[in-house]
């Protein structure tokens, strides 16, 4: 499967991803865990509850974890995604695995102490004029997907 989409605008499509995570074992967009570990050590405690976004198959929970951090919570479009990540992760208590929409969130309001998302916007934003002058929708799922 080629990873690039001749089509953005399929990076919103489920079945796009739900075929890419059948095939492909890891990725990580933007950078691995090391990159941001820097940051992470400043900001984050590994106490804190931990919300990623359309985790995908990144390594980074998976690091994140063997660093310290016990609690987090992977959410992801994809259910196959989601298996896949789920079963390769299974001797890690306190890290769960969800489908979900990250349009939709369904927990309860200020459930998190940190939200982490790399790219994920992206992903949701592809039919966007600007990623700078965002439509009232996009900027409202923003607003609330970064204040669960």
């Amino acid at each position: 499967m080629d990873y690039l989409p001749d089509d953005n605008s399929r990076y919103k499509d489920i079945d796009y991803w739900d075929e890419r995570y059948k095939t492909e074992q890891s990725f990580d967009w933007l950078g691995c865990f090391s990159k941001f570990k820097h940051l992470l050590e400043k900001h984050v405690k590994q106490e804190d509850s931990i919300l990623i976004l359309g985790c995908g198959n990144s390594s980074m929970s998976g690091d994140m974890y063997s660093a310290g951090y016990r609690s987090i919570t992977n959410i992801d479009y994809s259910s196959v995604c989601i298996s896949t990540m789920g079963a390769r992760y299974s001797h890690c208590p306190g890290m769960t695995w969800q489908q979900m929409d990250v349009r939709q969130l369904s927990f309860p309001e200020a459930s998190f102490d940190v939200i982490l998302e790399k790219a994920t916007l992206d992903a949701i934003m592809v039919e966007e004029k600007s990623p700078w002058e965002v439509s009232p929708d996009t900027a409202c799922f923003i607003h609330q997907a970064l204040t669960e």
